[in-house]
């Protein structure tokens, strides 16, 4: 018998690293919460010209080199949707988000549209990418 464990310990050991794997993956991924409010990001919707009637809209480029204007100016109390437009469908940059907002945007190539709180205090709130390599400034007088 011990002849047969030493020929066959790398098979075996490699058999539990892949169902003890599999496992972790399976417990971890499966499962998520990705509904809005869950802490997950979610998809931006496609808007149509009737959702942005009463709301001042404010577009922002996204692209591999960071956010144009790197400080988007809101002005509190107004009606307002940041489009975050990504101009490659290729890039790193995938999601964008500002926790202090509970901002947490999955964009797609084009338009992503997400609607500011009307009710969100005056101050200026760090924006970033999903992967934390581009920063920006949403400011709100």
């Amino acid at each position: 018998m011990n002849n047969w464990f030493k020929k066959t310990w790398p098979i075996l050991t490699l058999g539990v690293a892949v169902i003890a794997l599999l496992s972790g993956f399976f417990v971890y991924f499966m499962g998520k919460d990705v509904s809005p409010g869950s802490g997950n990001a979610v998809t931006a919707k496609v808007e149509t010209p009737e959702d942005l009637k009463g709301y001042e809209v404010i577009n922002v480029n996204v692209s591999n080199e960071g956010f144009e204007p790197n400080v988007i100016e809101v002005k509190s109390g107004v009606p307002t949707k940041i489009n975050f437009i990504l101009t490659r469908s290729v890039t790193h940059v995938k999601s964008v988000a500002a926790e202090k907002l509970g901002m947490d945007l999955y964009m797609q190539k084009g338009d992503n549209y997400y609607t500011v709180d009307q009710n969100v205090a005056p101050g200026e709130y760090e924006l970033h990418c999903g992967m934390y390599m581009i920063y920006g400034t949403i400011k709100v007088i």
